[in-house]
């Protein structure tokens, strides 16, 4: 089993998900910023959304309380 490496969305109070209309029993990721659909780059784990990212619409990250420990995972992963 390949475990998934730690992301900005593990941390963020605006993360939420709806079930896929495509897809009965599976989830889609959306946002206050993304509210069509989080993009791979950041839910994927890469991008780090305290900063800009395109057609965010200017809101960005927002620690969730008690995810110190996620947020910090995500800033010591390797590269």
């Amino acid at each position: 089993m390949t475990r998934r490496r730690p992301g900005i969305r593990d941390a963020c109070a605006r993360l939420r998900q709806r079930v896929d209309p495509q897809a009965p029993g599976r989830y889609t990721p959306f946002c206050e910023a993304f509210p069509d659909g989080i993009p791979a780059q950041i839910y994927g784990g890469g991008f780090d959304h305290r900063h800009e990212y395109p057609g965010d619409r200017g809101i960005h990250f927002t620690p969730r309380p008690g995810a110190e420990g996620a947020l910090r995972a995500f800033e010591l992963r390797s590269p």
